[in-house]
């Protein structure tokens, strides 16, 4: 089960014979076993709405070399992120110059440019938003399984693409109390093989019994 700090005696403790921890980047918190993930703040870039009345891109655009995307919304919207243009803040400030602010939505333009040069000349990027923390997994890879007996993890960074099938697999093995071998290499044990040998065995043994 999971006990909580809410005032209310009600909500306090609940008992369950299954916690799923699907707190995103809070995944990591250690009252709920500390799932390995790693501090990769998200900056993204924005343009205006372009003139054109359709936008040019239709699909997303993807510099596997760079990890730079670049994708256009229905009003014209250049949006771009990752890769070379991930600047933000420092380690040793929470604030950025108009001078420095300037500087790197100027070096964020040229860069999305070389990728789709006219999208980005109808819709000049203008203003970036950055998200401090995400569930970043520490391998890049969605950690899904039990932590331990009772304690099933399903953290991914691609929540949004993955979850409708991520969400019928975990079902199905919480549920089922099946293990479904399709998941095999996101197990949480995989950062520790001497944890996932002992599971595995207690897994084995609970089945058969």
């Amino acid at each position: 089960g999971v006990k909580t700090s809410s005032r209310d005696d009600r909500f306090k403790e609940q008992v369950a014979d299954v916690v799923i921890v699907a707190a995103g980047a809070n995944s990591s918190d250690k009252a709920l076993c500390g799932v390995p993930l790693v501090h990769n703040p998200s900056k993204t870039y924005f343009g205006s709405p372009s003139s054109s009345s359709s936008p040019i891109l239709t699909r997303t655009l993807m510099d596997m070399v760079s990890s730079l995307y670049l994708a256009q919304r229905p009003d014209g919207t250049v949006v771009a992120g990752g890769g070379a243009i991930k600047f933000g803040l420092s380690a040793t400030s929470d604030t950025l110059s108009p001078e420095e602010v300037q500087r790197q939505l100027t070096m964020a333009q040229e860069i999305a440019q070389e990728l789709a040069p006219n999208p980005v000349d109808a819709s000049p990027l203008t203003h970036k938003k950055e998200v401090l923390s995400k569930p970043m997994p520490k391998d890049g890879f969605p950690i899904l399984g039990f932590m331990e007996p009772g304690l099933y993890s399903a953290v991914t960074h691609s929540g949004m693409t993955l979850s409708p099938l991520i969400g019928q697999l975990v079902a199905a093995e919480v549920k089922e109390q099946v293990s479904l071998t399709i998941l095999n290499d996101f197990r949480p044990t995989r950062f520790d093989r001497e944890k996932e040998k002992n599971f595995l065995k207690n897994w084995h043994e609970s089945e058969s019994s």
